[in-house]
């Protein structure tokens, strides 16, 4: 069983990381794209400058996500065992 910490928002997700999400804004997009409360997420990369955060949703394909947006999306890092 894995074991939860605390949570965050998803722009503060460190790289390489697993996440599970555990609240989105009301944004129709991020549903469409299957990104839903208890999803997981992995963080490929984090532009600077304000930039884009990258993540693969549910080990399925890789989507960009505006920082503004993306400090909306609260998440909690998923740990093995």
């Amino acid at each position: 069983m894995s074991k939860m910490n605390k949570t965050i928002n998803l722009y503060e997700a460190r790289k390489n990381g697993t996440f599970q999400v555990a609240s989105i804004p009301n944004v129709g997009l991020l549903q469409s794209i299957g990104l839903r409360t208890g999803s997981k997420v992995a963080v490929q990369h984090r532009f600077g400058l304000g930039g884009p955060v990258l993540l693969r949703v549910e080990d399925s394909f890789a989507v960009a996500i505006g920082k503004d947006v993306a400090k909306q999306i609260s998440v909690r890092e998923v740990v093995a065992p």
